[in-house]
């Protein structure tokens, strides 16, 4: 009867964890470029219960005293939580500053207060400063157009070091300002900055730092192909309907690992209460 309280536990917990998951996930369902968080969980070591004082076998076996009754599960245990980086759907702005990335890879280099970020979230403005910038503030990273630099693949170095040059994008208030499929911004009809596309080999590389952010864990950081969409916006790459019934069913299985519990403890409670006062 214990070892079903402590199945149970095991797997209400793995729920909560689910339950996490899934409410972050619904909680930016409005988030451009987010990626999705998912859990790999695990069965822990399965048990094999055998009868202990049971010596009346038939036919007599000496070598075989505690027969198999059967196996028991002891619940599951979260092996691994991940972040799925397939690719959003698009969004049509018509707006002159939004992009998205068409490579699913890709992601915009921007400047954080906490250093360089990697992001695929292209709503971009223009602050009164001049500078062009993300909704949260992050300053878009450039190279000078045309960038000097083209034939070096790498971007980041193994120690998270620039290796091309490349700043922040400046311009006049009244400039007229749009971005192209090359990713080149263009001031007045004149190129002038070509944003900063990175990528890495092993996409484990990068972590999810906040919502549509992502840090370097390791590894360099080189040159990403493939064109910007402009007037587009990538979105989250889950169903909102999807991940409803997730928490849907993450809900009717925590109560059901609960009323496990319940009937185990209404066991336990028979146990000691009436069966071993009979007993004596």
């Amino acid at each position: 009867m214990i070892r079903g309280i402590y199945t149970s536990s095991a797997s209400m917990l793995c729920e909560i964890i689910r339950q996490d998951m899934v409410a972050n996930n619904l909680a930016n369902v409005d988030t451009p470029g987010f990626k999705r968080d998912s859990g790999i969980f695990k069965e822990l070591p399965t048990m094999t219960l055998r009868k202990v004082n049971d010596g009346q076998l038939y036919p007599p076996r000496p070598f075989y005293k505690f027969p198999k009754i059967g196996k028991l599960g002891t619940g599951v245990i979260l092996d691994e939580s991940y972040t799925d980086f397939a690719a959003g759907k698009m969004e049509f702005t018509d707006n002159d500053l939004d992009c998205a990335l068409e490579n699913n890879k890709a992601f915009f280099l921007i400047e954080t207060p906490e250093g360089i970020r990697f992001t695929r979230d292209g709503i971009f403005t223009i602050n009164q400063d001049g500078y062009l910038m993300n909704m949260n503030g992050d300053y878009v990273l450039a190279e000078p157009e045309p960038p000097p630099q083209l034939n070096e693949r790498t971007l980041l170095d193994e120690n998270g070091q620039p290796v091309v040059q490349m700043g922040r994008v400046q311009v006049q208030p009244l400039d007229r300002v749009l971005i192209d499929k090359d990713g080149r911004v263009i001031v007045n009809d004149q190129p002038r900055f070509r944003l900063v596309r990175g990528q890495a080999s092993d996409r484990k590389a990068f972590r999810k730092e906040h919502s549509n952010h992502f840090v370097r864990a390791y590894g360099a950081v080189t040159r990403a192909e493939g064109f910007v969409k402009p007037g587009y916006v990538e979105k989250p790459n889950f169903s909102l309907v999807e991940e409803m019934v997730k928490m849907i069913e993450v809900s009717r299985a925590y109560e059901a690992n609960s009323k496990v519990i319940q009937a185990h403890d209404s066991l336990l409670d028979r146990v000691v209460n009436s069966v071993g006062p009979t007993r004596r």
